[in-house]
């Protein structure tokens, strides 16, 4: 019996080590901040690409009305984001309610789950937003610049990137009720 738990402690010692030297895995777009930051700044009519900080694609985010859909890089739906009323709703691909987004009058967009507790906040700064976890710890920036964004994690490290063809540009959107 003893050398069975030692076996298995050895194997989960070395599995462990082995995960450790691995990188961050990447999320599904639609379950990080980037992925919310497109959602609710999509561009009309546009197609975003959602890139890591290698370059890799991620995932795209294309709108057509009020609806943007974000599909995973071998082009499978992930999740759709449908403006409705004041708010964003993000629903995964089998078509459950994953987080809503409701913009207040202070520049803030508050980021809840299916049950409405708070998993994060955005602020408007300038060309970008700083998001926030639900203690108040900045968790991401995001810069706008164009028709392009980067995502840098609180210590300043460059996560992604995405790039927006098409479409018209947002302040437009915005001026007609968007």
């Amino acid at each position: 019996m003893k050398l069975f738990a030692a076996t298995i402690f050895a194997i989960t010692l070395i599995a462990g080590s082995l995960n450790a030297g691995e990188g961050k895995r990447t999320t599904a777009p639609g379950s990080d901040d980037l992925s919310r930051y497109v959602a609710t700044k999509a561009t009309p009519g546009g197609q975003t690409t959602l890139r890591d900080a290698a370059g890799r694609t991620l995932g795209t985010a294309s709108t057509t009305g009020t609806r943007t859909t974000l599909r995973d890089s071998g082009g499978r739906t992930t999740g759709t984001a449908v403006i409705e009323g004041n708010r964003t709703v993000f629903r995964d691909a089998a078509g459950r309610t994953v987080w809503t987004a409701t913009p207040s009058s202070s520049q803030t967009t508050t980021y809840r789950d299916a049950s409405g507790r708070t998993l994060a906040t955005a602020a408007q700064t300038g060309t970008g937003s700083t998001f926030r976890d639900a203690g108040g710890r900045t968790t991401s920036t995001v810069q706008h610049n164009g028709s392009s964004a980067t995502i840098r994690d609180a210590g300043g490290r460059m996560l992604g990137k995405t790039s927006t063809t098409g479409g018209r540009p947002q302040a437009t959107a915005k001026l007609q009720g968007r």
